[in-house]
């Protein structure tokens, strides 16, 4: 009766509260496989609730350690400078016949800021 009933308050789990919160399990995202709840209910269904537990706990464990595992991960991206992405005017066009740089205003890689350039007809290859 009690692995009846917690198999289908697990089910009742995964189908509405899981996709709802918002983020996944740390274990299953660290480690790949199912998530704390597949494994609990699979655990409950092969041996039950009583005889499960140790092993529900460990793995509740684990995936306490895995979360601040990924905690750690992103204040250290977090913390990492932010590198800029590149402009599409900074650079010169490598249609351009003449290399003009666009908008900028500034000469970059060599370009000429002529404003008149136009790219050649057959520059472009693709």
């Amino acid at each position: 009766m009690l692995n009846a009933a917690s198999l289908v308050l697990i089910r009742g789990y995964q189908t509405y509260l899981s996709p709802r919160k918002g983020y996944g399990c740390a274990y299953r995202l660290a480690h790949g496989g199912t998530g704390c709840s597949g494994y609990v209910k699979h655990r409950i269904a092969e041996t039950g609730v009583i005889r499960a537990m140790p092993s529900i706990f460990q793995r509740f464990d684990a995936c306490k350690r895995a979360a601040l595992s990924l905690e750690m991960t992103a204040q250290a991206d977090q913390n990492q400078p932010k590198k800029r992405k590149s402009r599409w005017y900074n650079y010169c066009d490598p249609c351009s016949a003449c290399g003009y740089c666009g908008a900028s205003g500034q000469q970059s890689n060599g370009c000429d800021l002529t404003p008149d350039c136009a790219c050649a007809p057959d520059c472009c290859s693709f």
